[in-house]
């Protein structure tokens, strides 16, 4: 990374191109951090009037933004995300509307949701060690580079 240092046009490139990421990062948080305001506020106000799966699903879709709201945030301070984090909420995202509101797709909806998290939980299970080895030379080379 030295050649970018040495270079000022492609060093001004790589640092605005940096901070437009982080902003789109930030910009995302908050709409991440609205999303999770509304399913709060619809849990409180409709909780007694809905049937109780019908409340689940609304705290099931807030844990998930919450892991999605840790995921930017950490790559915001480091600029680095491990892609087992990204592939578990590739799982239980639509786990989680095949569990909860399978009534609210069409059955075509519902089988691409469930092939799409069984495919990503096989390859979260067939190259969780990979996987590993390649977060820790990350890390490391974040470390040491």
């Amino acid at each position: 990374m030295n050649y970018i240092k040495d270079n000022k046009v492609l060093y001004w490139i790589v640092r605005i191109t940096d901070n437009l990421v982080s902003f789109f990062i930030f910009a995302t948080i908050l709409v991440v951090i609205f999303f999770m305001a509304i399913q709060v506020y619809r849990v409180g106000v409709l909780f007694p009037n809905v049937e109780f799966s019908q409340v689940l699903y609304m705290v099931a879709m807030v844990l998930i933004l919450v892991k999605a709201y840790r995921l930017l945030l950490f790559y915001m301070e480091s600029h680095h995300v491990s892609i087992k984090y990204i592939v578990e909420i590739a799982i239980i995202a639509p786990a989680v509307e095949l569990i909860f509101v399978p009534m609210q797709q069409t059955v075509f909806v519902n089988i691409l949701y469930a092939l799409f998290s069984v495919g990503h939980l096989i390859i979260y299970i067939w190259f969780y060690n990979a996987l590993s080895a390649i977060d820790k030379e990350c890390v490391e080379e974040e470390c040491h580079g």
